[in-house]
């Protein structure tokens, strides 16, 4: 029997999200450089001819599986629009989130890390990722300022460099991390 447009489609999506799910774990396992078209397909249980019908390289497959997480991540749990003014609380909650995620989403975190140690593999995703980025960074610079930060540029770079150190150790150990006494320190410091 046919399969109707919706059908179609629905298959479509979830063929991609296999793909993208098994390059998670490839990429994350092995690497962006040791990782191959190959071993994304076999991980994904598909060919290497219907991967290369979603995604033109493993560069692709990379670029989208970076930003399409990102966006995903930024729509779900950043309580706010770009160029919204955040309270407190939502400061509050995006410390809260930002240590709970990598706990959740430890392959996601892996990638992310890698990726952005790796200079050349960065600059696959770099654009996107700031054009991304961009109007969220200004939003939380916007919030030191009105803090009365007086340097709310370099407050928000540290801010993320002790959100990045304290994401890589919630990684490095997530069974004994004490999460819970570390966002209560964050919350004192930074909201």
């Amino acid at each position: 029997m046919p399969r109707t447009k919706e059908q179609f489609e629905l298959l479509r999506k979830e063929s991609r999200q296999k793909i993208q799910d098994a390059a998670l774990e490839v990429f994350a396992r092995q690497g962006y450089h040791s990782s191959t078209v190959s071993s994304i397909a076999k991980a994904a249980g598909v060919s290497q001819g219907l991967l290369y019908n979603y995604f033109k390289s493993k560069e692709d497959v990379l670029r989208q599986l970076m930003t399409g997480m990102i966006s995903d991540v930024m729509a779900k749990y950043l309580p706010f629009k770009p160029g919204d003014k955040i309270t407190r609380k939502d400061f509050i909650n995006v410390i809260n989130f930002s240590v709970d995620v990598v706990l959740e989403k430890p392959s996601y975190w892996k990638l992310y890390f890698s990726i952005f140690v790796q200079p050349e593999v960065m600059s696959i995703v770099m654009d996107e990722v700031m054009k991304m980025s961009e109007p969220y960074l200004k939003t939380f610079t916007r919030y030191f300022a009105d803090k009365g930060d007086k340097d709310p540029v370099t407050m928000l770079r540290y801010f993320s460099a002790v959100m990045d150190g304290i994401q890589l150790h919630c990684m490095i150990d997530p069974e004994t991390f004490p999460a819970d006494k570390i966002k209560k320190l964050l919350i004192k410091q930074f909201a």
